[in-house]
């Protein structure tokens, strides 16, 4: 039995080195060329920034206030220096830069400019193909 145990913690070990010797994670992992748009909501500035940066920026916040995480705090904008900045989308199509859910009870990606949605886009672009397929 003794060989037995042995082995197994040798492969356990083993598993454990193989699954852990991997190179960055968390945070770190993500793509440093990667960009987020993010825009003010106290003077409606909007601009891109690395996510890495955004989400380390988050990760800080987080520390300093632990008892506040009920939502996603405001990163302190560039321009006005406010905690007032949160992640933002930009339209594929008109180019605007607005808040997730801007439209009520829709897709949380339509634009509120040009009414706009990727998500939307690509379900009707899944559609369509299948029902190609059904037609062949």
């Amino acid at each position: 039995y003794a060989v037995i145990i042995a082995a197994c913690l040798i492969v356990a070990a083993g598993v454990y080195w193989w699954t852990h010797r991997s190179g960055p994670s968390g945070i770190d992992a993500i793509d440093a060329s990667k960009v987020v748009w993010v825009k003010c909501k106290a003077c409606g500035a909007t601009y891109e920034i690395p996510e890495r940066q955004y989400y380390k920026e988050l990760e800080d916040k987080a520390r300093a206030r632990p008892t506040a995480m009920m939502f996603t705090p405001p990163l302190t904008c560039q321009k006005c220096s406010k905690d007032a900045v949160l992640k933002a989308d930009k339209c594929d199509k008109c180019g605007t830069i607005f808040f997730s859910g801007t439209v009520p009870s829709d897709y949380q990606d339509r634009c509120p400019q040009c009414k706009y949605s990727r998500t939307e886009a690509d379900r009707q672009e899944v559609l369509r193909q299948r029902q190609q397929q059904q037609q062949q």
